[in-house]
């Protein structure tokens, strides 16, 4: 019986000191992983952390944010709007495009649905050989010029590329 008793003591100090081994493993893997200045994982030195990359105008592009030129600030476009029209977005993106002030750049929108536009440009006062035509696709939320220009638009590439129904090609681009 003693030697049953002296077995079972034995047992019990062995499991507690291992629960408390244990404790102490957990105890300080949560204190490590609670003092940011000891982060429990590190990030490869090639890896930038998220927020930690800023563009030319502070925008943080890992967090969803992009510089919005007429607001003059950094947005996500899908909860704020940058724009105010279709016409405005293009004219900003035809003035960056041609290095253009945006005041240079005047935009008519002739047709247009949810994502295809397309319209005439001027530049500056609009003299002969200032502007031209323009076609636009809308694409997770924003807006691309695929073509500008004086001369003829490549109608299957615009349909079979880019998508465009022929109410936004017709007559005035596709005839």
């Amino acid at each position: 019986m003693y030697i049953k008793m002296k077995n079972l003591i034995i047992i019990g100090v062995v499991i507690v000191v291992f629960g408390l081994g244990l404790f102490a493993v957990f105890s300080l893997n949560s204190k490590k992983q609670a003092n940011p200045s000891t982060p429990a994982i590190s990030a490869s030195p090639t890896e930038t952390p998220l927020g930690g990359d800023r563009d030319e105008h502070g925008c943080i592009p890992s967090a969803g944010y992009s510089w919005c030129e007429p607001k003059n600030k950094c947005l996500k476009i899908w909860e704020e709007g940058c724009y105010k029209s279709v016409g405005e977005e293009i004219q900003y993106l035809l003035a960056k495009k041609y290095s253009k002030s945006v005041d240079e750049v005047k935009v008519t929108i002739t047709k247009q649905n949810d994502f295809y536009a397309g319209g005439s440009v001027l530049f500056g006062k609009g003299g002969p050989g200032e502007g031209g035509m323009f076609l636009a696709k809308k694409t997770d939320n924003v807006w691309e010029v695929v073509f500008d220009g004086n001369g003829s638009v490549d109608c299957n590439k615009m349909r079979q590329v880019y998508g465009f129904p022929d109410e936004i090609l017709k007559p005035n681009f596709c005839g």
